[in-house]
């Protein structure tokens, strides 16, 4: 405005000034007698519908305006108040003499004070009320706003146009006050005052809300009391209380006076006389104007020197400014240039198209959640509406109207302060078990829970705990603590709260203000801040979600309650398609969660782990489960009621079992999930796994096979191997709990084994088929990726016999007798049952030899734990199958630097080898056709069922003297019998035949091992190995059978039978090769080995050089010559085929067959002889 303008305005505001006095100093009467322009004095300004009780068509108040004193004929024009019959007297009383000159003046003493307007008579009130009205229709006064205020009305086409003198161009200015500045400005706030006292002077008030007032009950008590000023802002608080229920045109005026009375609070009249001690007493300082002294009273609310009636009327205008924004003054202030910028007074972008506190705060909000730029002021005004709502109920009419009944009934009738009320209500809208030490069976109704959510997303208390005070308080100590470096604001400090929801600084007080928080959180994704703003897009692109915060509010959407699900199960589907292409697969790529997405993603599934009712799904599928099998406690304690249901999986209902498994299987591909487990193996992880510090990627995949290989190391935290005991148990119900297991084998599930869902049926299933290709030698038909995660799951079932149901439901009394005190993990128990394998139930017996065989072809735990090292050392044991794996220790067991306790082991799966060919996959390829071709009759006599206590071994070791065997089944009956040379317990028809000589005549040898036959520590077999190692007992029993002193024929027997094995093979007669090894090398080294041709070989050169021979093993030869001949001796004969063998053997063959050829000489010339006689006399007695 420049130096010519600011004239004009000055010269302008001089007439305005001169022509006020003028009016000033006017006769009221005479201006009320006086008709002002077509309407008389007793006429209504405003048009007023039939029925409407108003001042003008009372016969009371017309006759009150009839009976007013007229001026006489000549008198002065000028008239002051202070000069009039009806008001002088009560102006000199109650107004300061320095103010008489002026009537406005006057005006603001009379109207200021409740007290001071109820002392005035009805006829001073009644005058003054007129005085008013006239001075809204004066002509003079539509002309003076005219002249001063030309430039407004020439931009507010609304007030240019309307007709002068009838009371209309005042009203319209301060209708458009906002658009108004300078002098005109100025002369519309001194009209304010007169306006505001009484809503008949509002322009288009009475016209608009006339019916209203009528409907809604809001007009006056009595007609005595009808120009009542305290009566008339009555009648706009009435309106005010009752917004909600008005029509849209009164509701429109309602508001619109409230957004007039938004700058200066004494034109609020009820507020004002309301609150004008607590001004004086709480905001003293605060100059008025710009809004400041709302500010501060609503600031101060509950405050304890709050007058009741102030907080009343302070509550009304709250719920005004709930349904405009604009009458908060402060606020539309800082807010109106980033309300227009972000479109949010407009219908596309505002469902109802107006300025409801909660569709522009939303929009704001939404603004700032996508990243849009808020300025500092507006944002600062945000939060102080926010920490209103969230502190006061009653300025929420949602609240107010939807919640009234569980207020009243069940939080105090609303008394509770500072938040307390909302929190109540919070609390009840969890399930009762969910309610803390608050716990009530009042149902919160669906709508009350409605416009809580609508609180929620409004206040948004998460994005930054100060907003909500209750929460700050209780949780304050707990921040202190535990979250002190965490910066406020985008929900960091309740995500660091949930971090630490069942740690040691955790108060109890905290954590129910948490759970009532996080009651709504988890319904709806936006609420969490961090989570909304990196995964609003996938949400929306993926689930079908709204990518944006703003939306409606009391629609409800079930959408928002899964995204967490529906995110997670796409990251799932990335990680399998993943697998998929890296295996060649193709698949159609599909829309993925970004990685910042899934960092969040992990943070609050991890979170919500902690209880059950932060996971929606399962509370509400689970309610009646969780009442049935997990209420014996009070105090469930963390995750501790997830486990009960998983723990009652095969009990719950359909609905429940369903969500409890696919938790379960979430558990097991993120570990972080079961947070008892974490809780106690975090430290154990760092120490045994080589994972992220943050756990995430690839590594999760890795954390529970890791902990599980490790979980009986000598350092293992006992409350995390109980922890990884629980886990084991709970995949075993399901095989889909286990998803490496479910991922590698679905395939060979799905198309032979589909209708196993038991872990454990599914393991037996795949077993089956995995052992019948070993043993047929045919192609597999599981592959080999689930090849390989079966015998780690076969493997997991060895080592802790509670994980195989099955067999623990079939040994329970065998347990409970022959080992009681015994571990059940650690293939200890599995051991035990072994070791006592002859004394067990016939059912335990059964399903023990079943499990052995699937150990034998799939995977041994006790083998791959005591011979770890053995096998990384002597084995390729990525590129060797299971059944490869036994041999090729026991290949290598005799070396020196393999372990003794592995050795040991080696020797004792020899042995049950031994007992059962059946639990020898080499043996059984090797040797397939050779089994039925000679064994027919042991197969045959022996159930399948049974153990075959190493008749079908013997049976196969009397073929290998015969020479009979097929030549790779040759080599591995060779190696057994070399084996049982060294320890006679691997020759089980041997040991037991011989079990009373072995104690009789070889006691020395044995003593050892018969000391401590039942020794818990060591068994039987144990001793012989450490005391028997080079064959010895054998030894003393070939010496024995050659002084004829053993009896017993069946044991004889057996030793004859181990003396011819070792004629045929000097390898497999351990002492006779140790004497001899010079020897061989001297004179047989370049002979293959078998088939007797080196100890052939041998004996040649003991005939022949006999002088050439050691000593030593000349000596040990001439006894097993001794040994042979005896043993040929006294071997039974079974058929011609013995014979022919035994005569083949013996040194004097060659006498033999002389003899045997002469004999069958003499029988054939007597044959003759006698057969020509025989043949004569035949023919002799024919011819008679």
């Amino acid at each position: 405005m420049d130096v010519r303008e600011r004239r004009v305005m000055m010269l302008k505001f001089t007439v305005f000034i001169f022509f006020l006095i003028r009016v000033n100093g006017q006769n009221p009467e005479q201006n009320v007698d006086k008709p002002i322009g077509n309407i008389k004095p007793t006429q209504n300004a405003i048009p007023i519908k039939p029925g409407a009780k108003t001042v003008f068509n009372n016969p009371q108040s017309q006759n009150a305006d009839r009976g007013a004193k007229q001026p006489a004929p000549g008198k002065p024009a000028a008239m002051r108040l202070v000069e009039s019959k009806e008001c002088g007297n009560e102006i000199i009383k109650l107004c300061n003499p320095k103010i008489y000159k002026n009537n406005f003046a006057i005006l603001d003493c009379l109207q200021n004070d409740i007290k001071t307007m109820e002392e005035l008579s009805q006829e001073c009130q009644h005058y003054i009320w007129n005085y008013k009205l006239n001075l809204t229709r004066d002509d003079r006064f539509d002309y003076a706003a005219q002249e001063v205020c030309k430039t407004e009305l020439s931009q507010i086409k609304e007030c240019s146009h309307l007709e002068k003198g009838k009371g209309l161009v005042i009203p319209c200015l301060v209708d458009n006050i906002e658009n108004v500045t300078g002098s005109c400005r100025t002369y519309l706030e001194k009209m304010e005052r007169i306006v505001f006292s009484d809503y008949r002077l509002i322009y288009h008030f009475m016209e608009q809300c006339g019916d209203e007032i009528n409907k809604q009950k809001c007009g006056r008590i009595a007609p005595l009391d009808q120009n009542d000023v305290s009566t008339q802002g009555k009648t706009l608080e009435c309106l005010a209380e009752k917004i909600a229920g008005l029509g849209d045109q009164c509701r429109k005026q309602v508001l619109r006076v409230a957004e007039l009375q938004a700058d200066d609070y004494h034109l609020d009249r009820q507020l004002y006389y309301a609150c004008r001690e607590d001004r004086e007493n709480l905001c003293a300082e605060v100059p008025a104007g710009g809004g400041k002294i709302y500010e501060c009273l609503f600031k101060h609310k509950f405050d304890k020197l709050m007058s009741t009636k102030c907080k009343e009327m302070l509550s009304i205008r709250q719920r005004l400014i709930a349904e405009d924004v604009k009458v908060e003054k402060t606020f539309y202030s800082s807010c109106h240039v980033d309300i227009k910028e972000h479109g949010c007074n407009k219908r596309d972008k505002v469902p109802d198209g107006d300025f409801r506190r909660a569709n522009i705060l939303l929009c704001l909000e939404n603004a700032l959640k996508t990243e849009q730029e808020i300025s500092k002021d507006c944002q600062i005004q945000m939060a102080e509406v926010r920490q209103e709502l969230m502190e006061d109920y009653s300025i929420s009419p949602e609240i107010m109207t939807n919640c009234h009944k569980e207020i009243s009934t069940s939080c105090e009738n609303g008394l509770q302060k500072g938040g307390k009320t909302i929190h109540c209500l919070m609390n009840l809208a969890r399930p009762a078990r969910d309610q803390g030490s608050h716990k009530t069976n009042i149902k919160l109704s669906a709508i009350c829970e409605r416009a809580l959510e609508a609180l929620m997303e409004e206040a948004d208390p998460v994005s930054d705990y100060r907003m909500d005070r209750v929460l700050q308080m209780a949780c304050e100590p707990v921040v202190q603590l535990g979250c002190k470096h965490v910066q406020p604001g985008d929900a960091r400090v309740i995500s660091c709260l949930m971090d630490h929801l069942d740690s040691e600084i955790m108060t109890d007080d905290c954590e129910e203000r948490l759970m009532e928080i996080q009651y709504f959180v988890v319904r709806d994704f936006r609420l969490d801040q961090q989570l909304f703003s990196k995964c609003r897009r996938n949400a929306k692109d993926i689930c079908g979600v709204s990518g944006n915060w703003l939306q409606d509010r009391f629609k409800e959407d079930k959408k928002k309650e899964y995204v967490i699900a529906c995110l997670y199960r796409n990251l799932k589907q990335q990680k399998e398609m993943k697998g998929r292409k890296a295996a060649g697969d193709q698949f159609n790529a599909q829309k993925g969660v970004s990685k910042q997405c899934k960092t969040e993603i992990m943070r609050v599934m991890k979170q919500r782990a902690h209880r059950v009712e932060l996971n929606p799904q399962i509370e509400q599928a689970c309610l009646k489960d969780l009442g049935m099998h997990c209420s014996d406690t009070d105090d469930p304690g963390v995750n501790q009621e997830i486990q009960c249901l998983q723990d009652h999986y095969d009990n719950l209902e359909a609905e429940c079992q369903d969500v409890i498994g696919n938790f379960t299987e979430d558990e097991d591909e993120m570990p972080e999930l079961d947070i008892i487990l974490m809780k106690a193996c975090t430290p154990m992880i760092n120490k045994f796994c080589d994972t992220d510090e943050d756990l995430e990627g690839d590594d999760t995949d890795e954390i529970m096979e890791c902990l599980i290989k490790n979980k009986n190391r000598p350092n293992m935290n006992e409350k995390c191997k109980a922890g990884i005991e629980h886990h084991q148990l709970i995949s075993m119900k399901n095989f889909k709990f286990d998803h490496k297991f479910k991922e590698a084998c679905k395939r060979s599930v799905a198309k032979y084994c589909k209708n196993k869902k038991n872990k454990n049926e599914v393991i037996s299933c795949l077993s089956e088929h995995v052992r019948n290709d070993t043993l047929l030698e045919d192609r597999h038909r599981i592959d080999k990726v689930c090849r390989k995660q079966l015998r780690v799951e076969v493997l997991e079932r060895g080592e802790d016999i509670r994980l195989d149901h099955k067999l623990v439901e079939a040994c329970h009394n065998d347990m409970e007798t022959m080992c009681k005190d015994v571990e059940k993990g650690n293939a200890k128990m599995m051991e035990c049952l072994k070791r006592h394998q002859k004394d067990l139930s016939n059912t335990c017996h059964k399903l023990l030899f079943k499990r052995e065989q699937e150990e034998a072809v799939i995977g041994d735990y006790k083998v791959h734990s005591v011979c770890k090292r053995m096998i990384k050392l002597f084995c390729d044991e990525d590129d060797m199958e299971e059944d490869e794996i036994l041999p090729c220790l026991r290949k290598n067991k005799d070396k020196e630097n393999f372990d003794r306790k592995c050795r040991e082991l080696v020797i004792k799966r020899e042995i049950a080898e031994n007992k059962d060919y059946r639990l020898n996959p080499e043996l059984q390829k090797k040797c397939r056709m050779d089994i039925p071709k000679f064994c027919s009759k042991v197969l045959n006599t022996q159930k399948n069922d049974d153990e075959l206590q190493g008749k079908v071994v013997t049976c196969l070791r009397k073929r290998f003297i015969d020479k009979k065997l097929s030549r790779d089944c040759n080599e591995v009956i060779r190696n057994v019998i070399k084996d049982s040379a060294h320890n006679y317990m691997e020759d089980p028809v041997l040991a037991s035949s011989c079990e009373k000589e072995i104690i009789k005549y070889c006691g020395d040898e044995h003593e050892m091992a018969m000391k401590e036959k039942n020794s818990a520590s060591r068994n039987k077999v144990e001793m012989v190995e450490s005391q028997d190692s080079s064959g010895k007992v054998v030894e003393c029993l070939k010496q024995n059978f050659l002084k004829h002193i053993i009896t017993n024929e069946v044991c004889k027997q057996e030793i004859q039978r181990v003396i011819q094995e070792s004629q045929i093979d000097i390898n497999v007669d351990p002492l006779l090769h140790m004497s001899c090894q010079r020897d061989l090398q001297k004179f047989c080294g370049d002979l293959e080995v078998g088939e007797g041709r080196r100890m052939a070989c041998l004996l040649a050169e003991l005939e022949d050089h006999p002088n050439q021979i050691s000593p030593e093993c000349k000596k040990l030869l001439e006894k097993r010559k001794q040994l042979w001949e005896l043993a040929a001796q006294g071997k039974p004969v079974e058929g011609f085929h013995d014979v022919y063998q035994q005569i083949a053997a013996s040194p004097s063959k060659n006498y033999l067959l002389f003899v045997i050829c002469s004999i069958i000489g003499v029988f054939f010339l007597v044959g003759i002889t006698c057969g020509r006689v025989s043949k004569r006399a035949a023919k002799q007695s024919k011819m008679k």
